[in-house]
């Protein structure tokens, strides 16, 4: 069973066109996009800056330029590397957009397979891939079809995204779903992932979040830091600043109050690690951002 927990609750687009844009920049305001998964596909191109982005435990170092795919139900989160400003842009569709009503070649080699995710696309197209300006000319295409959004341009968006699967099974970027240690690690990940959100306001140690997958504490540290990029004290802290972040802008409750609730003790030690990812206090965080 996935995680609910983890589950995107943002709608990407409607019935009639089910796909949706977005462009992102992480900054002092937004440090990272936390980890989570959605049922429809993700193509992403870093417009500037460098990050890190995590797909179902790969941690992957990302620049300018760089595509990435992110597959259905696979969980990822992005962030900024160190305090370098990135921005990104990203189309988010249901894969199902492009079947036909006919079982033709197209949807039963190429697309049910995705669709049923025996088959995974690559996760990066780098700079570097001797075949990176193929792929980089459709996004451009495709990204260029969402913002200007001229009369046809659902056609358009439709278009290049099976002239990107065309690229992507020509170049031989889709490879089968082989590795089943792979969703034994993802599952236990979104196991712990799930337990620390459903826990956030109250204790939380490592031996709990192992216990609650059923490994000893050694084995559930390597295997979240292997997976996340993080330590589980360090996501944690990280899960409960968002929490924080979106209550002080959200309620007028007092900022001790707030920062007790989410386990934070010592309001010194909150205010600096508040300001260590939001570049300042929650004093000044909530009136910039609660005007």
């Amino acid at each position: 069973m996935e995680s609910r927990e983890l589950l995107e609750k943002k709608q990407h687009g409607n019935a009639m066109r089910p796909f949706a844009k977005y462009g992102t920049v992480f900054d002092d305001n937004l440090t990272n996009y936390p980890m989570h998964w959605h049922e429809e596909m993700e193509v992403i191109r870093v417009q500037a800056g460098r990050g890190l982005v995590f797909i179902d435990g790969k941690k992957l170092e990302v620049k300018q330029g760089d595509i990435l795919v992110v597959n259905p139900y696979l969980l990822h989160s992005v962030a900024r590397l160190d305090d370098e400003v990135m921005s990104i842009e990203s189309v988010v569709f249901n894969l199902r957009m492009l079947e036909s009503s006919i079982a033709d070649a197209c949807t039963v080699k190429y697309l049910a397979p995705l669709i049923n995710r025996t088959h995974l696309c690559a996760r990066i197209i780098s700079t570097e891939h001797p075949d990176y300006s193929v792929f980089n000319e459709n996004m451009t295409t495709l990204l260029m079809a969402c913002n200007d959004r001229q009369e046809g341009y659902e056609l358009a968006v439709k278009a290049n995204l099976m002239w990107l699967f065309y690229h992507f099974y020509n170049k031989g970027l889709v490879r089968r779903k082989t590795v089943e240690d792979e969703e034994k690690y993802s599952g236990v990940l979104k196991t712990a992932l799930d337990y620390i959100q459903k826990h956030v306001s109250e204790p939380l140690t490592v031996a709990d979040i192992a216990a609650t997958c059923g490994y000893s504490e050694t084995y559930m540290m390597k295997l979240f830091k292997k997976m996340t990029g993080y330590t589980c004290v360090e996501y944690v802290n990280s899960y409960r600043l968002k929490e924080c972040a979106e209550r002080l802008l959200s309620s007028k409750d007092k900022i001790l109050d707030i920062a007790y609730e989410y386990g934070f003790n010592n309001i010194s030690y909150f205010n600096l690690q508040f300001k260590k990812v939001y570049g300042m206090t929650p004093k000044e965080y909530r009136a910039l951002k609660g005007r």
